[in-house]
């Protein structure tokens, strides 16, 4: 939506007919009613809310990062532990603000979408690991299953960029062409004429642009994760584990599972936003869960409570 100064408060219709005309205004050239025939005022004051939450949340993650970051400065040993990774993510929150001003300023560009959506689970990943190492200060570790968070690692970075594709998936619409499963339309793999368009200059921008790809893309990436998951649960699965790693490697085949039949419905009912968002919950879930086994992996299992 783009940035837009209101002289009336949308408490009521007048003034919500004041906001959805100067709206389009700015992205029509012209306050005629005439132009906003693409969006009716309820799908607008939907828009607007999503985006007033959005941004209000925004705000109380930075004042509650914030505290914590203060918080833990006080804390010698705590800073000790936590202060690169705290650091870390005090940039990476100042960047993720920069893309969220980038994608409303350029109304939205996928790749902006993309970037600030990989960026939030970036940031949280660096919180959720950083409380999971506080947790287990000076616990022991074992040598041997240390080693299996590179494959940890793998399936989290896996779906983090299957996330990311999603992002552009998003961003450009390319969920609503194309509605089969399995096939692509009459295709399991699209021409490349249509993978690869030379409509898009340079070329590169086919895979921030190009609906065909992205949505390819998108689809065979999320088998790759779904292989490398698999991996992991099965190398994991007869190792001692903490109770926290247990539980996580108890839910992730579930997740992954529900993650993978949400994101088949948006294909076939044409992305409904109920369920586009439970699609977006469940990757969060899941790269949240493969982060806790990647962390509880090296850890010697004790009497705990999940």
């Amino acid at each position: 939506m783009p940035e837009l100064i209101f002289t009336t408060t949308p408490f009521t219709t007048t003034g919500w007919e004041t906001v959805y005309h100067t709206y389009y205004a700015e992205t029509h050239g012209s306050q005629d009613s005439q132009t906003a025939d693409t969006l009716d005022l309820s799908k607008f004051q939907r828009m607007f809310a999503i985006e007033y939450f959005h941004r209000f949340l925004a705000a109380v993650v930075g004042i509650v990062f914030l505290a914590i970051f203060l918080r833990a400065r006080k804390l010698p040993d705590v800073w000790k532990l936590a202060k690169g990774r705290l650091i870390a993510a005090a940039i990476v929150l100042v960047l993720q603000a920069g893309l969220g001003g980038l994608v409303v300023k350029l109304d939205l560009p996928s790749a902006a979408v993309a970037l600030h959506l990989g960026t939030a689970f970036l940031l949280l990943s660096l919180l959720l690991w950083t409380a999971m190492e506080l947790a287990r200060a000076g616990e022991s570790v074992i040598a041997e299953q240390k080693k299996l968070r590179g494959l940890g690692w793998a399936a989290t970075h896996t779906v983090l960029l299957q996330v990311m594709t999603g992002g552009l998936v998003a961003g450009t619409g390319a969920g609503l062409l194309l509605n089969t499963w399995p096939k692509m339309g009459s295709y399991w793999m699209p021409p490349v004429t249509l993978l690869w368009s030379n409509w898009y200059t340079p070329a590169i921008m086919n895979l921030f642009q190009n609906q065909v790809l992205i949505q390819f893309m998108h689809r065979w990436l999320a088998f790759i994760a779904a292989g490398v998951v698999i991996a992991l649960v099965m190398r994991t699965i007869s190792l001692p584990l903490t109770a926290r790693g247990r539980t996580a490697l108890r839910a992730v085949a579930s997740v992954l599972v529900l993650q993978i039949l949400l994101g088949i419905g948006n294909l076939l009912m044409k992305v409904p936003f109920w369920m586009a968002f439970a699609h977006l919950a469940a990757g969060l879930l899941l790269f949240l869960t493969l982060l806790v086994i990647t962390h509880e992996i090296a850890y010697a299992p004790a009497e705990e409570t999940a």
